[in-house]
């Protein structure tokens, strides 16, 4: 092989090696400039200091209700979104209408108003388990203590059977003519709110008429119709005195809270606090006072109107309380009534509670 030839064969080979370096360089490079939009849109996307200082339940609460928001963002800059009912129900898009309504009644439920669903042990269904359910609830049992080389005893815990009747509830409406001439975007906003707040008090109106029905203790309010600090310490030592488990929530109306945070004790030493804690607003939870999440509803004066006396109910989440549902959201469906000439929109779910313990409950009353 002469000169010009190994020059030849030289010059190939640098070709081939720069070819090489080439292909090398852009790959890293487009593996670098993915990294980083991903970093910079998961930086942008989720900012993750707010969650901090959150509880799980309201993380969840929160990633659920930004999820639905986005869902229904969506829906309001479609093209389907610009449609009025009417045109909507006739198109092949008229699946949307229920999904939209759906959603809004959820949101209804997630960020608007408590859910009583959280206080109660959830039974599973059973498929073709039929309208009545049957569970157990378990005592928990005082803490054994043990000698080290001595053989132990074991003892069977206690149970009792609660059956619950499933029951359809909800909201039904018809689709008038001066509905049907809305704007979609405006009628999944108002038929969704109102329809979530129907689910919301079924829910709320089942779980605490089971557990008004079976609470074992009972506690009168010492300044007569008030609720106060000193009542709700002595409902969570009759709850810990029977040795179910530890109290840890609370549901009375808003009324009746903003009376016990503001003329309890001391009341002066809290004022700078109060701020912070009433923020949440009505229809929250606000957090670990005393020990127990106070679940806040204006729906209470209602369910539990001043003839009936009651102020609060202290007892134990997943135990107090059961509840069974044949689904864990809301349905909508819309459906056509020939003989009525009309479209309806319907919001149900298929539930229902009972009392689990009854000495995991203390409810506080009227003074006598």
């Amino acid at each position: 092989m002469d000169d010009k030839q190994i020059a030849e064969l030289f010059a190939g080979l640098d070709a081939k090696f720069k070819s090489i370096d080439e292909k090398l360089g852009q790959t890293t490079k487009t593996v670098d400039d993915r990294l980083a939009r991903a970093l910079e849109q998961f930086t942008a996307k989720e900012d993750l200091g707010p969650y901090m200082q959150l509880t799980a339940r309201e993380i969840y609460m929160a990633q659920q209700k930004r999820s639905l928001v986005e869902k229904l963002q969506a829906f309001r800059t479609s093209d389907i979104g610009k449609m009025t009912v009417k045109e909507l129900l006739t198109s092949t898009s008229n699946i949307a209408l229920p999904t939209m309504v759906q959603a809004r009644a959820i949101l209804e439920l997630t960020g608007n108003w408590i859910d009583a669903r959280e206080l109660c042990m959830l039974a599973d269904v059973p498929k073709g388990a039929g309208k009545t359910i049957n569970t157990q609830v378990i005592t928990m049992p005082a803490f054994d203590a043990w000698t080290e080389g001595s053989a132990l005893s074991a003892a069977d815990p206690t149970l009792t059977t609660r059956s619950i009747t499933l029951l359809p509830f909800g909201k039904v409406t018809q689709i008038s003519d001066l509905l049907a001439n809305t704007s979609a975007i405006n009628f999944v906003d108002m038929l969704g709110q109102v329809h979530g707040r129907c689910v919301q008090q079924g829910i709320f109106s089942y779980v605490m008429t089971a557990i008004s029905a079976g609470a074992g203790g009972t506690i009168s309010a010492g300044s007569g119709s008030t609720l106060t600090f000193t009542d709700v310490r002595n409902a969570i030592k009759t709850v810990a005195a029977a040795g179910v488990a530890p109290p840890d929530f609370i549901v009375t109306s808003p009324t009746n809270a903003w009376t016990a945070f503001s003329t309890s004790d001391a009341m002066t030493q809290y004022y700078g606090a109060l701020n912070d804690i009433m923020r949440s607003g009505v229809g929250k939870v606000i957090h670990n006072v005393l020990g127990l999440d106070w679940y806040l509803d204006p729906y209470w004066d209602t369910l539990f109107p001043a003839g009936l006396k009651r102020l609060a109910y202290v007892g134990c989440k997943g135990i107090s309380a059961v509840w069974g549902a044949l689904q864990t959201e809301p349905q909508v469906e819309i459906y056509r009534l020939p003989t009525a000439l009309a479209n309806y929109v319907i919001t149900h779910i298929d539930g229902g509670a009972i009392v689990g313990s009854a000495n995991s409950l203390c409810k506080i009353t009227y003074a006598s």
